[in-house]
Parts: C-alpha cells; structure tokens; sequence
C-alpha cells in the first residue's frame, strides 16, 4: 500500500478517520492526539499575552546561571545557522522564551506567529512545535510544516533538543526554525550536538566534588565527549549522569538519588577501588560489556567528598592569587599576568588584550571574570569580527521596536545592556566599523547606552575587557581604528605571548595532556615527540596545539606512547630530524639494511618524505 502524504494524512486525522501507514512520524501522531484531547483547534487560535520587558527581565535573571554557562556554545551554534536563514531560540523549562537570534529575513515571519521572547510555546498552548514536543518528550523533536497542529504555524520547521542539568532536572530548550525547505538534518545535528556540549559543561562544573565513573564502547573513548559519565557521592548515590551514560545503562532520570554505585557495579565503591584502582576495567550489564573508570573526586584513600570548596579569602596575597590563576591557565602564561588584569579591571580600567589569533585571549578572559570582583554577574562576549556589519549595531546597543525592517516587536536590550552589573568582552575590536567605533566611546565615556530608533539613554554599569590580534597603533596610523577609542581603551595594554615565546613547549603539551584526562588513561609523550613539538612553529598556537593533543586523545588506546608517527600526515612531514640532514637519513637506512619503508618508520616520517630529502622522488 502507498503511504498517505502528509496532507492526506492530516485531513483523515481531523476527520476521525483511521490512519493507515503513512508519512506522519509516531512522535507526532502521539503529539497530535494530545493536542485533540486538549481541545485546541487547528485552524482558531488566540494568543496568550507577551510577557513585559520586566517580567522577561525577570525571567532571565531566573535561569542566568545554566544561560551564563551555555552562551558561548549557543553563539557558536547561532553563527553556524545564520547565513541559513534561520533563526535560533532558546526557551526555559515552561516553553517561555527566553532570547531569539535570527537572520533578518526571518525575523519578520517569526514576528507574524509569535516566535519572540517573552511568548509561550508550549505544547499544550501552541499544539504539536518543536520547543513545546521536546519539552514534553524530554529530548528531541523536529517538527516540519505541516506537522504543526496549528494551521497558522505550517510555515515553520523547527529542530530543539531539551537541556537538563547532571541531577536530571529540566534547565530549558534550543531550538532552530526556519522555512519548512531550508531545515535539513545536519540543522537537527547541529542543534544536538551543541546541547551535548552544554550538558557536559554543567557535568564539568560539578565533576570535582562527585566521584565520576566514565563509561564507553571502548578504551580510547572514555576521555573523549563520546563518554557517558555518572557521578557518586561519598556514600556511593548516584548524584549525576549525563544522557550517555544512562542510555548505556538502560537506565531513566528516576535513578538518580535511588541508584547506587553497587546496584549499577555489582561491587561497591571501595571494592571497585581495591580491585581496579583508577585503571580501565570491564563493566558487565544487561546490555553487554562497557569499559569503565573511576575518577576519585579527592585523591585515593580520601573516599570523603567536600560538599563546599574552601571559601577563598580575598586578602588572598597577591602571588597566591597569581598562582591559582597560573593553576587555571596554561602552563607558560605569564603568572603576573592575570593578576594585572584583575587589579585593572576592578578599578574600572578596561582591559586590552593584544595577541595572535589562538593564544587563548578567550580563555583568559574567563579565568579572569572568574577572578574579579565580578565574578557572580554576567560576562557577555561580543565578537566583533564573526557578526555582520550590518547586525553589530543592533547587537550590541539594541534597539527600539520598528527601528528597522524585521526588527522585534518589542525591541531588543543589547549586549551591552545584557552585560549591566558585570563585564562585557569585546573579541576582536579592531575589526569593528569605524562608524561605531565613535558611538562605543561614548558610551565608555558617559555610561550611557543609546539603542537604535530612539528612545531614553539608559545608564550602564559595565567592565570593559577588549582583544584583538590586530597591531591598534598600526591600525590607528592607517586611519582604520579611532585614536580616542584606541587611547580609551589602551590604559594599559596586555600582550598574551604566542606559543613559541612560552617557554618550554612540550612542558605546555603534558600540562594540556594532563588536563584532558591524559596521565588517569597512561598516555604520555614520546622524547621523540616532545622533540617535534619544541621546534614545530605552531602558526596556530595554543588552539593548534590544544585542537591536535584532545584528537590525540580520541584516537589512541590507553597506555600508548605517543610518537611522530601518531601525527597527521600534514604535521608528519615536518617531524622528521631536519638540522640532521642526509647523515641521519643515511644513517637510517642503514640501520635497517637500505629498507626504506622500515627507515621511514622509525623517523616518523612517510616514505615518500624520506625519498624527497634524499633527491630520489
């Protein structure tokens, strides 16, 4: 039998008539007949009031600790949908929505049904729509077109994941829609790759006071996002789990605070560390054999979890404090460095980043918001290079409502409103325009923010922290960067040095090598590689090296040494002994008997390598 199209599907639906199969997933039907049972009516629909600025306000503040969290990671997804079309939500636990970003052109449809902050999404308020379906499923929902409930929403699809917090609980929704023909599966891919990333960031921020049980498929997995993790208190109580971990259990949100460490193990926690330590060992379940860890949240033999860190004193002296932001920071960094910062910015100076691109300027940045006075308040990053020219006016000063074509009904606040109370980070300021580089400085100057289409100034209370890799003083000469703003803003300028000027190297790859979970899975760096990585150049610098050590990590089993030959043929090449010369590749392949492919091997490099240093190819 030919499956029913989707219309004809939806027209025997309404009509009470029997569905034989047919093109409608059963996640909808399900969703469709809920919205019967409600009662709503497909084709008549009244929309609940908008939520007052206030009230919305309000709203945000309620969720900023998990948003705070997670804004890096939404922008990221934000700019990966833009040149789409589409427009990107985020709604809290009761389908309110909480912030909508969106290409322009589709701003003005999302305005026409109501697809803006402060309105109700709901599935029992809007019928079957992709923020409202996942919130009630808990998890994923894409609903296209047609399979909305509401007659007036088929101009829309819409992909959204559910968030939750490691404690099971329901933090909000992301959602991305656009034109029922633009939404593709790498849109729903996207969506769900960035709420994994959310979720493990709240997993990370409570790891160290639980003990952790990393769980995976294989080995070289369970260092890797892949991993599903559960989390322990003392007692041996599940506390904590991320969707990966329970779905390799066959396990629900129910077990956590019921399930324990030997009802899940089959052994205690203390058996289990007596047995295999923090070794790699075999977990057996119902589904199968998984490979397991255990991170001790205190070092073995202190079974004991503190429930609260150490309160931090801030007559702290000032090397102790620049050691703990040394801690945080990468092996090599300046340890004076982030204490400057922080002296600087608690005088309201602001702070001048200057560096090349990969040095880690939004790293530090973080560490150092972390450490301020400010530290409990908002940190809103700008990037001034990633957003059009176009948007950056409305995104950072806001707007009033009908500023322009596509603009919110009821106005957008701004990054730098968003940023009041706590610091606003300006990425990449030398590529600002110029037409806003004099509107930015006044702001500075008079605290007052000024939004698009008129409208009171309202006052600002903002610490300003700039970066950029551009040289300003060139810049400024060349016309392109305002000298007030550049003399506003250049109080006292810090340069985080590149990779090559840090010291020593291959000290920085095992400090991140450790970090990553590296010295817990045994793996280590060979001299050989360690060799190759104080002399490689690193163009890309820390996110170079950072980006390649985790790929690494996710390629290689537990316990390896990590040698050249492990590196990708790109970085390959360049590994091979090159002051050595002729000699050492002679001296190679008469080692193993004129056997090029076996000379190659112990140098690290290809064999056609080999043969072009000798002239041969």
């Amino acid at each position: 039998m030919t499956p029913l199209s989707l219309t004809e599907a939806r027209r025997r639906f309404l009509d009470g008539a029997d569905l034989p199969p047919c093109s409608v997933p059963e996640s909808i039907l399900r969703s469709w007949r809920r919205c019967q049972g409600l009662g709503l009516d497909v084709g008549r629909w009244r929309p609940p009031s908008r939520l007052t600025e206030s009230e919305l306000s309000a709203l945000r503040d309620e969720n900023a600790d998990w948003l705070q969290l997670a804004r890096p990671t939404i922008d990221a997804l934000f700019d990966s949908v833009l040149d789409d079309g589409h427009v990107l939500i985020v709604a809290d636990r009761s389908g309110l929505i909480l912030d909508e970003m969106g290409h322009p052109d589709f701003l003005d449809r999302a305005e026409r049904v109501a697809l803006t902050p402060g309105m109700d999404w709901r599935e029992d308020v809007r019928g079957t729509n992709a923020i409202g379906t996942a919130l009630v499923l808990g998890g994923a929902a894409t609903v296209r077109g047609g399979e909305h409930f509401l007659e007036r929403n088929r101009q829309l699809s819409c992909t959204a994941q559910a968030i939750h917090d490691p404690q099971g609980q329901l933090l909000g929704v992301i959602d991305v829609s656009g034109q029922p023909r633009r939404l593709h599966d790498a849109h729903r891919l996207q969506v769900e790759a960035a709420v994994r990333h959310i979720e493990q960031r709240l997993f990370d921020r409570q790891a160290a006071r639980l003990h952790e049980l990393r769980l995976a498929s294989e080995p070289a997995l369970l260092g890797t996002p892949r991993c599903g993790r559960l989390g322990f208190d003392e007692e041996g109580v599940l506390r904590a789990a991320n969707r990966g971990a329970l779905a390799a259990l066959g396990l629900d949100r129910t077990a956590l605070g019921r399930s324990r460490f030997v009802d899940l193990c089959g052994q205690s926690l203390e058996h289990w560390l007596s047995r295999h330590g923090t070794h790699v060992a075999s977990l057996r379940h119902a589904g199968g054999v998984l490979s397991a860890r255990l991170l001790l949240a205190r070092p073995p033999g202190e079974l004991a979890v503190p429930r609260q860190p150490p309160a931090r004193s801030r007559e702290t002296s000032s090397a102790g404090r620049a050691n703990a932001a040394a801690d945080r920071l990468d092996v090599g960094l300046p340890a004076g460095l982030l204490d400057t910062a922080r002296r600087l910015l608690d005088a309201d100076i602001p702070v001048l980043l200057l560096g090349e691109t990969g040095v880690g300027k939004e790293r530090f940045v973080q560490a150092l918001h972390a450490d301020c006075s400010r530290r409990g308040r908002p940190l809103v990053a700008v990037n001034c290079a990633a957003i059009p020219e176009g948007l950056i006016e409305s995104e950072l000063f806001g707007y009033e409502e009908g500023a322009f074509t596509g603009a919110r009904r009821q106005g957008s606040k701004g990054r730098l409103r968003e940023a009041d109370g706590g610091v606003l980070f300006l990425d990449e300021i030398g590529d600002m325009p110029a037409s806003l580089q004099a509107r930015l400085l006044r702001v500075l100057q008079e605290r007052v923010v000024q939004p698009l289409g008129g409208g009171a100034g309202q006052r600002v209370d903002v610490r300003i922290v700039a970066a950029t890799h551009r040289d300003l003083a060139h810049e400024v000469a060349a016309g392109r960067f305002r000298a007030d703003l550049y003399y506003r803003l250049g109080h006292y300028p810090l340069r985080l040095p590149p990779l090559r000027e840090r010291g020593d190297v291959a000290q920085i790859a095992g400090a991140l090598l450790a970090d990553h979970g590296g010295a817990q899975r045994g793996i280590t760096l060979s001299p050989e590689l360690a060799a190759f990585i104080r002399r490689y150049p690193w163009p890309g610098n820390l996110r170079q090296l950072d980006n390649l050590l985790r790929t690494l990590l996710a390629l290689v089993d537990d316990g390896t040494l990590l040698t050249p030959t492990h590196l990708p043929d790109t970085l390959r090449d360049d590994a091979a002994p090159q002051a050595a010369g002729d000699a050492a590749l002679q001296a190679a392949l008469a080692r193993h008997g004129g056997n090029a492919s076996a000379a190659a091997r112990a140098l690290g490099i290809s064999r056609s390598t080999l043969y072009r240093r000798l002239g041969r190819g």
